[in-house]
């Protein structure tokens, strides 16, 4: 089953249309899979990020990190959780939460395209810090396996933002008067604009693409390859908030520069836009013009002033940057450590824990209540048999997902060996009612999967609930003995309760 409907959700609850979208998630049927439920969870928490409803964003982001199925969905609540601190100015938090997403995303072992999804959450939430190198640094590695990309529904959007920030980028070096390191700023994100041209981009994207390119070549001196009036138009009519602004700016400056003619300046106006580039520009060249026009004394010192804050908060923003990367490259050390403590106990195949963890829980001090699956699936041998070890091995690994899925904090889910798996189930909560509905929900999701060739699975469950102390061994005959007897007579789920 492909993820892009999913994934086209997350995307649809930001556009106009984000109501419908909503109402969409809400009707969406997950198919009983955790990556599918996973991403509808995200686009609800991400409509409520964009259109606040007065939620608690942090409980709702907090809440998408305790359900993520893996470490690359992980890292896209984490990168929400990002958003959400950059929202109410805690900076701090932003840091650790992007940082923290970073670094897990260096696994190449997780599903792509959600890993893609998070780089570029996290690329968002950084962006409000204007860590413009981070941030081109994180866009790149969302487009660096281009199916993922376009699974994740980013391969047309990344591109475009990496010639916008890039545009912000060299024309905040302009304000700081740093031209040199501004011109090559600009002339390296013009050479962006064909990998954004070649995307497949809405129209509106498109004239942003290219009125991005003649930008740059009116703030360097060089003629457009289109006339700026055609541009503005286009931009206008789309309604467009992040390049018009810039692109009216720079052409104020050329008429101010070129003819004296300082109207354009004058006309310069606020404008609603998430864009810190939107925003500065225009004021700077409104600035700009003015000192120029009216040379006086004191707007001579007011622009020097200005040019030293510039500095200052230049100054400063590097600061972030370098305190940024500083504490990635500490997350990334203690994720290193973490992955390096997992292998041992993680089974490469499927994900899930492996012998050696499952014999050191054995080893347990009984406590309750306790409850161990015992599955094993049927007739797996035939699988391997009719369409070879690669197909079996497949199945091992979706089992091992659904099977993810299935476990909450706290819980423990094995691949013993074989097709032979266990779950230990550690709520305060457990009851028999509550163990025998989770057997039936896994062997109803193994049933249900589409396979594919034409398999048709199920399995065997044994489990044991413990209500009084016992020991690991004891809990495991008890479910070693309910798995015999379910495979014996064909029976559904069977459970004991150890109650004495």
């Amino acid at each position: 089953m492909s993820l892009r409907p999913a994934f086209e959700l997350v995307e649809a609850v930001q556009g106009e249309e984000h109501e419908a979208a909503a109402r969409a998630v809400e009707a969406f049927d997950d198919g009983g899979r955790a990556d599918v439920r996973f991403l509808l969870e995200t686009a609800r928490t991400i409509h409520a990020v964009v259109r606040p409803t007065g939620a608690d964003l942090r409980k709702l982001t907090q809440s998408l990190l305790d359900t993520a199925p893996d470490s690359a969905c992980a890292a896209i609540a984490l990168g929400l959780q990002g958003l959400v601190a950059s929202g109410e100015g805690d900076t701090a938090q932003l840091l650790a939460s992007t940082s923290r997403a970073v670094a897990l995303l260096d696994d190449e072992s997780l599903p792509a395209p959600q890993r893609c999804l998070a780089y570029v959450i996290s690329a968002a939430a950084l962006n409000t810090l204007r860590l413009w190198e981070l941030v081109d640094e994180l866009y790149a590695a969302a487009l660096a396996d281009p199916e993922a990309a376009a699974e994740a529904g980013q391969a047309e959007v990344v591109p475009l933002n990496r010639v916008i920030i890039g545009l912000e980028h060299g024309l905040s070096l302009l304000e700081c008067d740093l031209v040199d390191d501004a011109t090559a700023r600009l002339r390296a994100t013009a050479e962006l604009v064909p990998d954004a041209l070649a995307a497949d981009l809405r129209p509106l994207w498109r004239h942003d693409a290219l009125a991005a390119a003649d930008l740059i070549r009116v703030v360097l001196g060089e003629p457009p390859a289109v006339p700026v009036p055609d541009h503005v138009a286009a931009l206008e009519a789309g309604r467009d908030q992040e390049v018009l602004p810039l692109l009216l700016a720079a052409e104020a400056l050329r008429a101010w520069r070129e003819a004296g003619d300082s109207a354009p300046a004058d006309a310069l106006v606020d404008r609603v836009s998430s864009s810190s580039g939107a925003r500065s520009f225009p004021l700077w060249v409104r600035a700009q013009v003015l000192a120029e026009r009216s040379p006086s004394e004191s707007v001579t010192a007011q622009r020097e002033h200005a040019r030293l804050v510039g500095r200052l908060l230049w100054d400063s923003r590097d600061a972030v940057l370098a305190a940024a990367r500083a504490q990635i490259s500490t997350e990334r050390r203690r994720a290193d450590h973490d992955r390096l403590a997992r292998a041992v106990h993680t089974d490469p195949l499927t994900g899930l824990h492996n012998r050696r963890r499952f014999d050191d829980w054995l080893q347990r001090p009984g406590t309750n209540p306790v409850a161990l699956l015992l599955l094993d699936l049927d007739a797996f041998k035939s699988v391997n048999d009719r369409l070879g070890h690669a197909a079996g091995d497949e199945v091992l690994r979706r089992i091992g997902f659904l099977l993810r899925g299935a476990v909450r904090p706290g819980d423990l889910a094995v691949r013993q060996g074989g097709d032979e798996f266990a779950l230990v189930l550690r709520q305060d909560d457990l009851t028999s009612e509550a163990v025998l509905a989770r057997c039936h929900e896994i062997a109803q999701a193994v049933r249900e999967e589409q396979w594919g060739s034409g398999l048709e699975l199920g399995v065997s469950i044994g489990a044991a609930l413990a209500l009084v102390d016992v020991s690991g061994q004891e809990l495991y005959a008890a479910a070693d003995a309910a798995l015999y007897r379910a495979k014996r007579e064909s029976l559904p789920p069977v459970l004991d309760v150890l109650s004495r």
